[in-house]
């Protein structure tokens, strides 16, 4: 019986980490902190009923958590922060759209 209930948890755990600097952490129901290295932000991702499941609110990649609140994340960054962003969702097998 502890075999099933433990498969049946394992169905739902989630893979935060991305890659070796990166992971993503779940804070409420539409919002995720990114980490990477000493670094992080929050991202809005909404929950959808059906599919895709999320939504992922590109526009709100846009300053780290302090103390790193006066470095700037330009254009290729935030890009680059959308792309972990996607392979957190695509790792544990949740869709999603980008808008």
């Amino acid at each position: 019986m502890f075999e099933n209930i433990s498969s049946l948890l394992k169905k739902f755990r989630t893979i935060k980490q991305i890659d070796d600097v990166s992971s993503m952490e779940r804070l409420g129901r539409d919002e995720y902190k990114y980490i990477e290295g000493d670094h992080a932000l929050t991202v809005q991702v909404e929950m959808l009923s059906g599919t895709p499941s999320r939504v992922i609110y590109e526009r709100t990649i846009k300053k780290w958590l302090p103390p790193h609140e006066h470095e700037i994340i330009g254009e290729e960054k935030r890009k680059e922060i959308l792309e972990k962003i996607r392979r957190y969702f695509e790792i544990n097998g949740i869709s999603y759209i980008v808008q």
